[in-house]
C-alpha cells in the first residue's frame, strides 16, 4: 500500500516538471490571492499533495476496487494532460504556431503520441495493476482506444481555443491552456472505461 503512496508522490514530480513550462510559457504566475509562489516550490507541493491525497483516497474507499482505480487513473491523467500540454506549450514557443492555424493540430498530435507511451506505461502497471506480460492485442487495443481519444482531445481543443479566442475572455498565452483543460476533461471518461472495460478488462 505505501508503495503506491510513494509512487503517487513520483507522478507528482513528473508532473511538476511538465507543468512548469505550461506555467512559464503562458505567463502565469503560481499564485493564490496576495500570495505568490516560486515555481520550484511546484516539486514540494505536487509529490506531496498527491501523496497525501491517493493516502487518504485509499483508505475511503479500500473495499472498492473501480474507485481506486479511478483515483489512480486520475492522477496519471493529470500528469498526463501535464506532459501533452507542456510539449505542445514548447513546440508552439519553438515552431511560433499560433492556435487558430490549422497546422497547431499536428502538434497536439505530436505531443498526444508521445504521452502515449507514457500513458501506457503507468495505466498498465499502477492504474489497472496488469501483472501478465504485454501483448500485442492489449497494445493495440489501447492504441485504438488513445488514439480516438487524441481525435476527440484535439478536435475538442482546438474547437474550444477558438471560441476562446473569439469571446476574448482570458489572456492569448492562456487559451492553449484552457482549451487543453476542456479537451482533457470531455476525454477523460472515454479514457477511463476504455481502458477499464475493454483494455485492461481482467481487473
Amino acid at each position: 500500500m505505501h508503495k503506491d503512496y510513494n509512487i503517487a508522490a513520483i507522478i507528482g514530480f513528473i508532473t511538476a516538471m511538465f507543468i512548469m513550462p505550461i506555467l512559464i510559457f503562458s505567463e502565469t504566475p503560481l499564485a493564490y490571492g496576495s500570495v505568490s509562489l516560486p515555481l520550484w516550490s511546484l516539486f514540494l507541493i505536487l509529490p506531496i499533495g498527491e501523496y497525501v491525497a491517493y493516502a487518504v483516497a485509499s483508505k475511503l474507499f479500500s473495499h472498492v476496487l473501480a474507485l481506486r482505480q479511478l483515483g489512480r487513473f486520475g492522477i496519471v491523467g493529470l500528469m498526463n494532460f501535464s506532459v501533452d500540454t507542456g510539449i505542445v506549450y514548447m513546440l508552439q514557443y519553438y515552431t511560433g504556431i499560433g492556435l487558430s492555424d490549422p497546422r497547431i493540430l499536428y502538434l497536439f498530435v505530436v505531443s498526444g503520441s508521445l504521452a502515449i507511451v507514457n500513458s501506457y506505461f503507468w495505466q498498465r502497471t499502477w492504474t489497472f495493476s496488469e501483472k501478465a506480460p504485454p501483448n500485442t492485442k492489449e497494445f493495440i487495443g489501447f492504441l485504438m482506444i488513445t488514439l480516438l481519444s487524441i481525435g476527440i482531445n484535439s478536435g475538442v481543443a482546438f474547437l474550444a481555443g477558438n471560441f476562446l479566442l473569439r469571446l476574448d475572455i482570458i489572456a492569448g498565452s492562456r487559451v492553449l491552456g484552457a482549451s487543453k483543460i476542456i479537451a482533457t476533461a470531455v476525454s477523460l471518461f472515454w479514457n477511463f472505461f476504455g481502458y477499464k472495460l475493454f483494455v485492461f478488462k481482467k481487473q
